[in-house]
């Protein structure tokens, strides 16, 4: 293995089991009272802080250019439709679900590079059917013990806005800063995330508990979502997005061993027989599939 590769695969597998961690503190939260978008726009806030307190320290960090301005906040759309389809659906569902539904977008990632390369390719369809399979059985049509809700659906959809974020990481990360392309992308993530609030929640805003939740907010703001999302950046420009991709596999696993765990969720055949095909599809998409863009 490539010594300089190490440290970046090391730092991102960490970021992936807090990232499995995250769907089950985020549930607790959403819990508490705090509305999806309210949350997102606090814990993106938190995370854009961090790393402008990190951009001033290293005096060494470029200006932001207008490239990392314009994709930095056309990534932070994406973000924030991805993240904010998963809290919403949180709400509806449970951690591990949500875990294992979102990993799907590993699946949608060579489906759009097909549409951009103008190329269908019959293993994109395989992997997605035996993944789909996957969310069938795990969805209790074969005598499971929770069908397929709104939440789950929801999630899904997440799982599209997640591959969409991902291409374009792939696209326009190498010849960005990790630091000043993270910063904008959190930055327009959380303008659109209490602009929403405003308008949609702005009736829930005060059953809150702020107090209560200080501490899973900080986790999620400075360590899911600053440290996060800056790691992820800066490891897609060293390490190739197959392996990227087939680490992103092991969120989903840790969310359901956390959310098995602290008894959120019960662990039944269908869900793991589901989770099974999911995870093996998702990695057999990861390792066979091209994942080069057009420069």
């Amino acid at each position: 293995m490539d010594k300089e590769k190490l440290p970046y695969l090391s730092a991102f597998l960490v970021i992936c089991m807090v990232w499995g961690l995250s769907l089950v503190v985020a549930y607790d939260l959403l819990g508490t009272g705090i509305p999806p978008f309210f949350l997102i726009a606090v814990t993106y806030g938190l995370g854009a802080l961090i790393l402008l307190c990190a951009k001033i320290a290293v005096r060494s960090t470029p200006a932001i250019s207008r490239g990392e301005w314009v994709y930095g906040i056309f990534v932070g759309v994406l973000i924030f439709a991805a993240f904010g389809l998963q809290t919403v659906g949180l709400v509806y569902t449970t951690p591990a679900r949500s875990g294992l539904l979102t990993i799907l977008y590993v699946l949608f990632v060579p489906v759009i590079i097909s549409f951009i390369l103008r190329k269908v390719s019959a293993r994109s369809i395989l992997f997605a059917v035996i993944g789909f399979a996957g969310v069938f059985i795990m969805s209790g049509v074969f005598g499971g013990d929770a069908a397929m809700n709104i939440g789950d659906l929801i999630t899904i959809a997440c799982a599209v806005m997640f591959a969409f974020q991902f291409v374009a990481l792939e696209k326009f990360s190498p010849s960005l800063n990790a630091v000043n392309f993270t910063l904008i992308q959190m930055v327009t993530a959380t303008l659109i995330g209490f602009a929403v609030s405003m308008v949609l929640e702005n009736d829930l805003l005060s059953g809150m508990d702020l107090i209560e939740s200080w501490a899973g907010l900080l986790f999620m703001g400075i360590i899911v979502t600053g440290l996060g999302f800056f790691v992820q950046t800066a490891a897609q420009k060293k390490i190739p997005s197959t392996t990227i991709s087939v680490m992103c596999c092991t969120e989903s696993v840790f969310a359901m061993v956390f959310s098995w765990a602290l008894g959120y969720d019960v662990i039944t055949i269908p869900l793991l027989i589901g989770a099974a095909l999911i995870i093996a599809s998702t990695l057999l998409s990861s390792v066979y599939e091209r994942r080069e863009l057009i420069g």
